[in-house]
C-alpha cells in the first residue's frame, strides 16, 4: 500500500485526465492524501468522489462511493453513493466464530490474553477474504446503499439495484436486486448481448458514437459495426496511470527541485 500527499501528485493526475471531487468541500485537497495498492491501473476520464482512497478504474467511469483498494473496475461504470463492502468473514463452521480462533491480532483483547497465558497459542488457518478483489466489468451500474461481498465478479453490462446485498457473482447483462441479490431480468435479448460481447463498444471513446442512437441498441450496434468496417473508429488505448509511472514522475520532480 502506498500513501502520498495529493499536493505532490495532483498535477500528475490532472494532466492524465483523472479527476477528484473531495469529500469535505473545497480546500479539502490541500491536506488530502491518496492511498493505493501497487498494481493500481487508472485510465484517463475517470472520476473519484473520494476521501483519498483509489482503486483500479477504466476510462469514463465514476464513483460516488469508496471501494476497497483491491477493486478492479472497467470502463463506463457508474457507482452511486453509499456502496459498501462486507468486512472480514467469520468461519461459521469453526467451533466459534470469534476471531480468537483464526485471527487473534484482529483485537487487542485477544493478543493481551495470549501474552498473559502460559505456552504458545496457535490460531487455526482461515482465509477470511479480507483482501479478495472485487472485479467489476465494463458498463456496470451499481445503485446506492448496496452491499458487496469481497471476491465477487460483476460481469459486463450488469445492473445492481439500489439496496441490494450481493453475495454471489453477477452474470453479464443481468439486472439483479434484493437481499440477497437475485436475477430480475436480462437487459437485452441474447442475440444483442452476444453482439455486444463481440463488438465491445466500450473499447471506444463515446465521442466517436456521433450519429448512433444509444436508445436503440440493435441500430446502435449496426452503426458501430459499419464504422469499424470503414475504419472510421479506432479503439481508445490511452496510457494508464500505474505505480511505476507515478514513481517516475516523483523522481523527475525531485531532480527538478
Amino acid at each position: 500500500m502506498l500513501t502520498l500527499p495529493y499536493s505532490a501528485v495532483g498535477d500528475f493526475f490532472a494532466a492524465r485526465g483523472i479527476d477528484f471531487v473531495w469529500r469535505g468541500g473545497p480546500g479539502r485537497e490541500r491536506d488530502a492524501r491518496l492511498t493505493m495498492i501497487e498494481d493500481i491501473r487508472l485510465e484517463p476520464f475517470s472520476l473519484f468522489i473520494t476521501d483519498g482512497s483509489l482503486w483500479s478504474m477504466g476510462a469514463f467511469s465514476y464513483s460516488q462511493s469508496t471501494l476497497p483498494p483491491e477493486t478492479k473496475a472497467g470502463r463506463y461504470c457508474s457507482f452511486a453513493h453509499a456502496i459498501s463492502v462486507f468486512q472480514s468473514e467469520h468461519p461459521a463452521h469453526f467451533i466459534s466464530t470469534s476471531p480468537f480462533a483464526y485471527r487473534p491480532e484482529a483485537a487487542a483483547i485477544f493478543e493481551r490474553a495470549i501474552a498473559e497465558a502460559p505456552g504458545k497459542y496457535r490460531p487455526c488457518p482461515y482465509d477470511d477474504r479480507e483482501t479478495a478483489s472485487i472485479v467489476i466489468g465494463h458498463d456496470v451500474w451499481i445503485g446506492q446503499h448496496t452491499l458487496l461481498k469481497k471476491g465477487i465478479v460483476i460481469g459486463d453490462g450488469a445492473v445492481v439495484a439500489a439496496g441490494s446485498v450481493v453475495t454471489r457473482d453477477v452474470a453479464p447483462f443481468t439486472v439483479v436486486g434484493g437481499v440477497p441479490a437475485k436475477p430480475i431480468r436480462r437487459r437485452f435479448p441474447e442475440k444483442i448481448s452476444e453482439r455486444i460481447r463481440e463488438l465491445r463498444w466500450w473499447q471506444y471513446r463515446f465521442t466517436d458514437f456521433h450519429g448512433l442512437d444509444c436508445a436503440q441498441p440493435e441500430a446502435f450496434l449496426d452503426g458501430l459495426e459499419k464504422k469499424i468496417a470503414l475504419g472510421q473508429i479506432r479503439a481508445f488505448e490511452p496510457e494508464p496511470v500505474t505505480l511505476p509511472s507515478l514513481k517516475e514522475y516523483l523522481e523527475q520532480a525531485a531532480r527538478g527541485a
